[in-house]
């Protein structure tokens, strides 16, 4: 077999290669990871109180200084509501759907939050009040998510739209704000607004709601876990 012919044969086995090298790669990639900016709705009172978030925070936070966090072991979790931004996809969208997705996220919330206080309807003391509001969804293009994801040319240019806008082509993304108050006096303890999208991997690439659906996921881990720290626990589970 001449050289010709011997890099003719070799030559898609080598590609095959390549391909599946990225695959495997893209496996080991965080499900959703924190956007570069989030566009805030009119959820919250006042966003002058928002300031950048310090790493493992929200995009925007404010925390209110002295709260004795260890003193509140119960939480009222409000209905998660829409507060939807102009351009959003959530406007395009059925009542069902929009429904669907508040549900779901309550219901991360809503698991989450049980593991380390006692839930409950009606205000008193040593009771948190807790609401959160959806401005954006937007699903995963599925077949063209996939193909950035595994072909190495379409993965560079996808790396290279991270770069200049913060998400990678074809994703999931959502954005929410939230605010925490307490339940008695209504003083605010908390506001935040961030977006998530979703990471270049197999898990879910089937889903095109799933980049949606695994930032609810970490968000409701995340507020445990600021919330359990805040406490002064020491065995607190951190967000994946």
């Amino acid at each position: 077999m001449n050289l010709e012919n011997q890099s003719s044969v070799f030559m898609p086995t080598i590609n095959r290669i390549i391909v599946l090298v990225f695959v495997l790669l893209s496996i080991g990639c965080a499900r959703t990871y924190q956007a570069r900016y989030v566009e805030t709705s009119h959820f919250l009172d006042d966003y002058s109180l928002l300031k950048d978030g310090e790493d493992g925070d929200a995009l925007l936070s404010f925390w209110k200084d002295g709260t004795n966090w260890a003193g509140y072991k119960k939480i009222i979790l409000e209905p998660v509501i829409t507060s939807k931004l102009p351009d959003s996809d959530l406007n395009d969208m059925t009542h069902a759907e929009n429904h669907r997705l508040k549900e779901l996220f309550e219901y991360r919330m809503r698991e989450a939050l049980k593991k380390n206080f006692k839930l409950v309807a009606h205000p008193g003391p040593e009771t948190l009040r807790i609401q959160f509001a959806l401005t954006d969804a937007e699903s995963s293009i599925l077949l063209l998510d996939l193909y950035t994801a595994v072909y190495p040319s379409a993965r560079a240019l996808s790396l290279l739209k991270m770069l200049a806008t913060g998400t990678e082509s074809y994703v999931g993304q959502a954005s929410v704000e939230g605010k925490i108050t307490d339940s008695q006096t209504g003083e605010l303890l908390m506001a935040s607004a961030d977006c998530r999208a979703g990471g270049k991997t197999l898990l879910g690439s089937f889903d095109s709601w799933d980049d949606v659906e695994q930032a609810y996921q970490y968000w409701a881990s995340q507020l445990n876990y600021q919330l359990c720290t805040k406490q002064g626990h020491t065995d607190c589970p951190e967000p994946e």
